[in-house]
């Protein structure tokens, strides 16, 4: 392969992962279950870890997204954004860092209520059968709030009970819960662009 094709066939890889990080979120919208497993890779090394909990395995990742039931009054937006995607040079795998930010209602002790939530992902992809899916997604929420109160005067929300793990599953604890006020930066996979440090 010439200089030129590889630099072109990397392009390709990530523009499809582009589009496959954008799907998600688009599924998330309205909680699409098996849409969103869908996107996962087969092996056993996949994850999804969230202040909810680090899910394992092809197990770990059903009772992730296959928890409770979604009324129609469901909203769960939340906008794939700024995306940075880099493959590594074998072309089987790559990282990338979004943002998520979008506004959601979800039913909270009987009512539905309207907020707002924002954090990053550093997520890690891996090419299969020709197709780029999720190894590996790290979500770090920053702020979940109360479309009243804004992410100062409550930055973050109880999870709704609706989001429990079914069947008494028990994800092991997140390694990412250092939300707003805490000034945590969530370590970037790629050095500075321009200093290369």
């Amino acid at each position: 392969m010439t200089e030129v094709e590889a630099r072109l066939k990397t392009l390709e890889d990530v523009e499809e992962i582009n589009k496959l990080q954008r799907a998600y979120g688009y599924y998330l919208e309205h909680w699409e279950k098996q849409q969103l497993v869908d996107l996962f890779s087969g092996g056993p090394d996949i994850s999804i870890d969230t202040g909810r909990g680090l899910y394992l395995g092809q197990e770990g990742i059903k009772q992730f997204f296959f928890t409770g039931k979604r009324s129609s009054e469901f909203l769960h937006a939340l906008m794939q954004l700024s995306g940075i995607v880099d493959v590594d040079p074998d072309g089987k795998t790559a990282k990338g860092r979004w943002y998520g930010f979008g506004p959601h209602a979800i039913p909270r002790d009987g009512v539905v209520r309207a907020s707002w939530s924002m954090g990053v992902y550093e997520d890690e992809y891996i090419k299969e059968d020709g197709k780029w899916k999720f190894r590996k997604i790290h979500w770090r929420l920053i702020f979940s709030t109360p479309y009243e109160d804004g992410w100062v005067k409550t930055p973050i929300m109880p999870v709704p009970a609706d989001f429990s793990p079914i069947d008494g599953f028990k994800p092991k604890p997140s390694t990412f819960v250092k939300p707003y006020p805490s000034g945590d930066i969530f370590p970037y996979h790629y050095k500075n662009p321009v200093t290369g440090k």
